[in-house]
């Protein structure tokens, strides 16, 4: 069972995540040759999966997601959040020969494909915070509601929930950060090592 998260250790993951997703929304709008910012975290000590889908439900009712699991000393799932509509302007931008107003096997390629680009810019900067080495697996797409999209890439997890949120252009997305419950408290001791 994981412990309770107390609201200072909260807001050191919060400044983490942020950090982590700032890299993330630069290299996205690299990626896409668009101006990129940081919205905002979302912070929560340990949601359920229904107060999940209702967050992530601020991207857009219908979604495309990416998961990836975390390995290292953090665990868990990092999963970036895009409103279908968007998600299909990205892909056109990243694949002008994917057809228009569908995501094709080429238009999902590219989404995922700048789904581990701003998953590996989130993981280099939060390693480069607790200077360590840490990795993501191999990225999953998902299509459908946030609840569908969740359940199939962030299922049976505990611990805390950390939603940056970024635009890139007039495109929102949310990198949804997932540590293993278990393994928070040797993250936050790394972060206080620094």
């Amino acid at each position: 069972m994981t412990a309770p998260i107390d609201p200072p250790a909260l807001e050191a993951l919060r400044q983490l995540a942020a950090e982590g997703g700032a890299a993330s929304a630069r290299a996205v709008g690299r990626l896409v040759g668009l101006d990129s910012s940081l919205d905002g975290v979302e912070a929560l000590r340990a949601p359920d999966a229904a107060t999940l889908a209702s967050l992530a439900e601020g991207i857009g009712k219908k979604l495309v997601a990416v998961g990836m699991d975390l390995a290292g000393p953090l665990g868990g799932r990092l999963v970036l959040l895009v409103a279908d509509a968007d998600a299909e302007q990205i892909a056109s931008a990243l694949a002008p020969s994917a057809p228009a107003g569908s995501l094709d096997a080429l238009g999902e390629s590219a989404l995922v494909e700048a789904a581990n680009i701003a998953g590996s810019a989130f993981v280099s900067a939060v390693a480069n915070r607790l200077r360590g080495r840490l990795l993501h697996g191999v990225p999953r797409l998902s299509r459908g509601s946030a609840r569908e999209c969740l359940d199939e890439l962030a299922e049976h997890l505990t611990g805390p929930a950390l939603a940056p949120t970024f635009r890139c252009g007039r495109f929102r997305a949310m990198l949804l950060f997932l540590p293993d419950g278990e393994r928070v408290p040797s993250i936050l001791a790394a972060m206080e090592a620094r």
